[in-house]
């Protein structure tokens, strides 16, 4: 049966309606204004680091980990 996908307002914020969590492109918006305001990727993966009380994992095998 195929799934009957519901509007929702866009994931990041922005007030816009979706067929699905993002508007098209919203996402890499999200992730550049968080990484702005933050001060980059780097001071990003720091803060999320030191949050999280371990390094992020850059090998192979966690890159291709499937979530469903």
């Amino acid at each position: 049966m195929a799934r009957i996908l519901q509007p929702r307002y866009c994931a990041c914020g922005c007030g816009g309606i979706s067929k699905d969590k993002w508007l098209p492109g919203h996402d890499q918006k999200l992730r550049a204004a968080i990484e702005n305001e933050v001060g980059g990727l780097i001071e990003l993966r720091r803060i999320i680091e030191e949050l999280l009380h371990r390094s992020i994992d850059m090998t192979h095998e966690q890159n291709n980990r499937r979530y469903w």
